[in-house]
Parts: structure tokens; sequence; C-alpha cells
């Protein structure tokens, strides 16, 4: 791998110049500092290679992914003082660390004590500061080897989520810092990157000042609990974008737009994007296009794209018809440079008179609270858990969920 344009820091890292601070308290207490270096929210999705994997949209099959789930190295202390300060370091040694599966819950894998509480906080009550004596510490390390096919490409680390405030370091370096616990984290680490092995360190404290928001009736657990990998992007690329499907006046025909966000990391020649919409047999009911401009540098453009397709299919909880928007993003040449897309279901939803209507139709909700949890694994729901709990839903009559208390794993949405 040849391009990673900082041949500055690689010359810091070579001559063993310090160039990252360990985390401080005042980071972990400080309300007004809520993340570091973290890109923008984006919806989550994957850029694939070839146009019939963004159907399947297994995220394995892109050549621009890599998971870094697996067996981390792990160290585990009970209050700060106790942690390791250079556990960053690129000459660090953690021989005699313990490891850990990633994704997954210290407390589930012997390190420390699951909490259950409601609205009685874990830790004394002193907002925004956390008792120094009481607060776990867990901090892992592993090595990565980008692929030479990712050369010119940007890198983004991408964690789904993560219980307790955490700082990001790579090869040596700070990255950022993530409190959002079931939000993504996203980090462009393009810069810090070198050829062979490059070394990621995560250090986590288990309570911090965003804990005080987390006054919930839940399982306290901590770590790296949702999906932690890499993905590249090209300089010109689909960053983000938001699907629209709905149905006209009549509920006959459906309504469709979106809005699509491209992002240049740097100067690069005009292209075009392409929405195609097909149907459950795979046939292109809708395709429009659009130009977007040539930028002269790093930054963003909104592209919007709309159209109508004559007697849909509507989707309900009965008779959920699915259809797949496709989003490609050329060159002038017409060679693709990004490719993705999503499920979307054509479906108009209105309160009328007070009542809820789907597609025209009264609609009675029978709901159920759901947590993400599991008794083996903590937080960290897999994809057969969930299609359990909602067969067993399906077989009651529940057609709705509350999502308590926080934005639920993106596998979840999709299945449902």
């Amino acid at each position: 791998m040849s391009d990673f344009r900082l041949p500055l820091a690689a010359l810091l890292l070579a001559s063993g110049v310090a160039v990252a601070q360990a985390p401080d308290p005042a980071e972990w207490q400080n309300p007004q500092l809520t993340q570091q270096g973290q890109e923008v929210p984006r919806a989550s999705f994957q850029l694939y290679e070839q146009p019939a994997d963004v159907a399947a949209d297994d995220y394995a099959r892109s050549p621009w992914h890599q998971s870094l789930n697996g067996t981390w190295k792990f160290n585990y202390v009970a209050r700060p003082a106790e942690r390791p300060m250079d556990f960053f370091q690129t000459s660090f040694n953690d021989a005699s660390w313990k490891t850990i599966q990633v994704p997954g819950n210290w407390e589930i894998q012997g390190f420390g004590i699951p909490i259950y509480t409601n609205i009685t906080y874990p830790f004394p009550r002193n907002q925004p500061f956390i008792d120094p004596s009481n607060n776990p510490v867990g901090t892992y390390r592993r090595s990565f080897t980008v692929p030479a096919g990712w050369a010119g490409r940007e890198v983004v680390l991408h964690f789904g989520g993560i219980s307790g405030c955490a700082f990001v370091y790579v090869n040596g370096q700070r990255v950022g810092i993530s409190k959002a616990a079931k939000s993504p984290a996203e980090f462009d680490i393009t810069k810090y990157l070198k050829p062979g092995d490059n070394q990621l360190a995560v250090q986590v404290m288990r309570w911090h000042d965003g804990s005080y928001l987390e006054d919930q009736d839940f399982w306290r657990l901590s770590g790296l609990d949702r999906d932690v990998f890499l993905t590249a992007l090209p300089r010109h690329t689909i960053w983000d974008f938001f699907a629209h499907a709905d149905l006209d006046p009549s509920y006959k025909n459906g309504q469709f737009s979106t809005d699509v966000t491209v992002r240049s990391f740097g100067s690069a020649p005009a292209a075009r994007l392409t929405a195609e919409v097909l149907d459950p047999s795979g046939e292109v009911v809708l395709r429009q296009q659009q130009a977007v401009a040539a930028p002269a540098g790093a930054g963003t453009q909104e592209v919007k794209l709309s159209g109508s397709i004559k007697n849909v299919r509507p989707w309900s909880a009965e008779i959920p018809t699915l259809y797949q928007l496709r989003l490609t993003l050329a060159d002038a040449q017409g060679k693709a440079l990004a490719v993705t897309g999503t499920k979307i279901g054509f479906r108009k939803v209105e309160i009328k008179n007070a009542q809820l209507m789907v597609n025209g139709v009264p609609v009675e909700v029978h709901g159920v609270n759901r947590h993400e949890l599991e008794p083996t694994t903590g937080r960290v729901v897999t994809e057969a858990g969930m299609r359990r709990d909602l067969e067993l839903m399906k077989q009651h009559n529940i057609n709705a969920i509350r999502s308590c208390h926080y934005p639920d794993d993106e596998r979840w949405l999709r299945l449902c």
C-alpha cells in the first residue's frame, strides 16, 4: 500500500517521538466534550463492487469491508489510577494481557460486575464528575493490515457502538473520542495508516459525564459491544442518503425520492448519480440520473432524485412487499465509483380523526418494549436471537416495538 499521505507522522513514529496523549480525567468528565475526531453521523450502508451484492447486503461480500471482530488483547482495572498510561504506543508490550471477544461486554466475559438498576445511579452522584475510586477501565489492543487494493482510498474505522467513554488511537496517535453508547462512531484514519501491520488501541472508561443521561431501567454493561470494521471509500463517493417511499392519495401509485450526499476527499472529475428502483422480481421500474459537478476540493454536494411508479405493490405488516433501491456514482466514462442501496417499502402512514392509518386502513397497535439483551452475551445480540424474537412477536400478533431507550442495531431494523 503506497498512498497514505502523511510522511511527517511516519517520520515521527519511526523516530519514537510521542504524537499523542493519554486520556485525561478532564476529558471524560466534561459535558461540553461529546466527541472528538468523529465523522458526522450518517446512514448505515456498505459500498459494493457488484450491483448484485447490493441486494444481498452482506457486508462480507464487499472488497471494501474488513471486519475487526474477534479476539483482542485486553486489560481490566477497577479504577483509572491503575490503568496503563502508554497503552497506545506501538512499542507497548501487551504479551501479559488477557484476551477478550469483540463485540462483547467485558462483565459478561469475567471482567468486573454487571449491574442492574433503574433510577438509582450505580455510582455516587456528583454531576458531571465520577468517583475515581470506582470507575473500571478496559483497554483493548489489536493489529490489522490494510489490503493492498485499498491504496489511494480513504479508510474509515467504524465502531457500531461502545458502552463507555472510548479513546481511540492508531499507530500511537490519538484519533478521537466517543461517548455515545448506542450510535456508530466513525473515524477517517487514512492519515494515520502505514504499509504492513497497524496498531489499534482503545481505552474505555465505564462511567463518564454521559453516564448521568443513562438513568434507565436496564443492565449496565461496558465495552465494544457492536461490530468493529474498516471500510474503504473512493475519493469521490456516496457518503449518505435518505430514501423516501410513499403512496399517492389513491394508495395505488408509488412516490419515490432520495436525498443523496456525495462527498469528495479532494478534487475530482465530474460524475453522474443514478438511482434505480427494482421490484421484487428484480425488474427496474424506475431509473433517474443526475450530473454531479466536479468538486474543486474536499466537500459535499446534495443531490435529489425522484419519480413515480404506477400500480406499485404496497408494504404492510401483513404483506411486507419490499423493493430494492440501487444507487450508483459513476465517472464520465461510466465506470462505477460507488455502488450501494437499501430495501424500501411503499406505504403511507397517516392519522385521520385520531385513528392511525396505514395505506388507508385503520391499524390497532399491539406493541412491546424491547431491550437489546441476551442471557449469555449481554448487549451483544445475535442475528439468530433477533430472528427468534421477531418470530415470537409475529406469532402473538405484535405489530409495534418500542426500542428502549436507544437506537437499535441496524440489523434489527433491516429484519423488521
